[in-house]
C-alpha cells in the first residue's frame, strides 16, 4: 500500500489557491522565485502546496510578492479573516486606516 500524501497545511492550501488564481504553473511560479531549474522549481513548490514541506520566512516573502499578496494572508487559519487581509490589502494605505476605523467602530457596538 502506498504511503499516505501529507495533508496540505494552510500555507500549502493557500499557496495553491493564490497560484491558480494567478494562472501559474508551478514551474511559473517556481521561476518567479528565480528557481530557474524547472525540474527542480515545480517539485518544490509542490511539496509546499502539499505540506511536505514549510517555506521559511524568506522564501514566502518572496512567494508573497511573486503573488502579489500580504504574508499575513498566507499564516491565518481562518478563511475569513484571509479574505478580509485581502481585501484590506488591495486598498491604498489612507483607505486601510478608515477601514481599519469603521471595523473598530463596528466591533465596538457589540
Amino acid at each position: 500500500m502506498p504511503a499516505a500524501l501529507p495533508t496540505p497545511t494552510v500555507v500549502g492550501k493557500r499557496l495553491r489557491m493564490a497560484r491558480l488564481a494567478r494562472e501559474l504553473t508551478q514551474a511559473q511560479l517556481g521561476e518567479r522565485l528565480g528557481l530557474d531549474d524547472p525540474n527542480t522549481a515545480a517539485p518544490r513548490i509542490s511539496r509546499y502546496e502539499r505540506g511536505m514541506h514549510e517555506p521559511d520566512l524568506i522564501t514566502l516573502e518572496k512567494l508573497a510578492e511573486a503573488l502579489e499578496l500580504p504574508v499575513a494572508y498566507f499564516y491565518t487559519s481562518s478563511d475569513l479573516l484571509a479574505e478580509v487581509i485581502l481585501v484590506i490589502s488591495r486598498l491604498p494605505r489612507k483607505r486601510q486606516a478608515e477601514a481599519l476605523a469603521m471595523l473598530k467602530a463596528f466591533a465596538d457596538k457589540l
